[in-house]
């Protein structure tokens, strides 16, 4: 009895162990990832509003206010909270851009909010790289995004249609931000994106505009033929600014089509979503 008993202690004896091993190898290896991601964010942690002065906060807050009284006026059948929320958004969004302009060591010039294009940050100093101009450009629909998700949930949890409307709307706006044209955050992003990453991820949005058509998606998909050309055009260019790494590249690709599929089902799901409760 003795003798059959201790080769099953022995291993369970291992097997216990062992996992005890592996349980201590991992937690090792995640407290090396925490680590390492607390020491990437923590560049992030700075004060959006420094270098700001009286006459940048007057700016930022008076753009702010004709822009909330002229949504008010024109669009005064809707609750003032929703106007007020759909602000809230475009001021989130625009706190991302500045947060990364200052963890760039560059500083930022005004912040000022325009009635139907939404707002925007200047820039003092220029960025150093296309990729310091993308990460710039990605931060403002990130944060942006982040709070339609905090606002959506709290729909879920209240079931309350002007939380759903709020986000609805800052989904949209954020989505409208990422074509890749011009000054608009797309455009800032399209500068660190090869030809072939826009043609791959072209295919994706091909894909996703025909499961849910989007006006915005659409927009987007016939401006990444543009990008093809220009990404071609630059690829001829040796400015230093383009001197990008392929991994670069290839991070900011991800997060832009990841980022535009993702806003495009949430605008698609959250507009029918309000559509039916409206019946």
């Amino acid at each position: 009895m003795n003798s059959d008993d201790s080769p099953r202690r022995n291993r369970f004896a291992k097997f216990l162990s062992g996992t005890l091993f592996a349980l201590t190898i991992v937690l090792v290896k995640l407290k090396a990832l925490v680590f390492v991601a607390y020491d990437y964010l923590r560049v992030y942690a700075v004060n959006p509003f420094e270098g700001f002065g009286a006459a940048q906060f007057a700016l930022a807050g008076g753009s702010m206010a004709v822009s909330l009284a002229t949504y008010a006026i024109i669009f005064r059948a809707y609750p003032f909270a929703l106007i007020f929320g759909f602000l809230l958004i475009i001021f989130i969004h625009e706190i991302g851009h500045a947060i990364v302009i200052r963890a760039k060591g560059l500083r930022a010039g005004f912040m000022v909010f325009i009635p139907f294009i939404g707002g925007a940050v200047t820039l003092k100093d220029q960025p150093r790289s296309a990729y310091d101009d993308a990460q710039i450009g990605l931060a403002g629909p990130i944060f942006g995004t982040a709070a339609c998700l905090v606002v959506l949930q709290m729909y879920k949890w209240l079931e309350e249609p002007l939380y759903l409307a709020i986000a609805a709307a800052g989904f949209m706006v954020n989505l409208f931000n990422l074509i890749p044209i011009g000054m608009l955050d797309g455009g800032r992003i399209s500068g660190a994106v090869t030809k072939w990453m826009w043609v791959f991820g072209g295919g994706w949005l091909v894909y996703k505009v025909v499961r849910q058509p989007n006006p915005l998606m659409l927009l987007i998909l016939v401006l990444v033929a543009l990008q093809v050309y220009l990404s071609i055009v630059r690829e001829k260019d040796d400015k230093v600014f383009y001197d990008v790494t392929l991994g670069q590249r290839a991070g900011i690709a991800a997060a832009y089509f990841i980022l535009v599929v993702f806003l495009g089902h949430q605008t698609y799901v959250t507009w029918h979503r309000l559509a039916a409760l409206a019946k």
